[in-house]
């Protein structure tokens, strides 16, 4: 089904989008260059990602660390 990663600045900012469309049910492993949507370089930092999948949502902290 249709899954989205994103992560958010603690102003509520969308900074990245990580993953975004259909994906097959299962685990998945995601390496992250630490690169906002721009390819800039996101400080050091608590961010939240929210990963969303069908009727699922979840929030966590996330500590960006450089």
């Amino acid at each position: 089904g249709d899954a989205e990663l994103s992560l958010f600045n603690l102003s509520g900012q969308r900074v990245a989008t990580l993953i975004s469309g259909l994906r097959e049910a299962g685990s998945y492993t995601l390496h992250w260059d630490g690169r906002d949507d721009a390819g800039r370089d996101l400080a050091s930092g608590m961010y939240f990602y929210r990963l969303a999948a069908g009727d699922q949502v979840a929030t966590q902290k996330l500590m960006l660390l450089r």
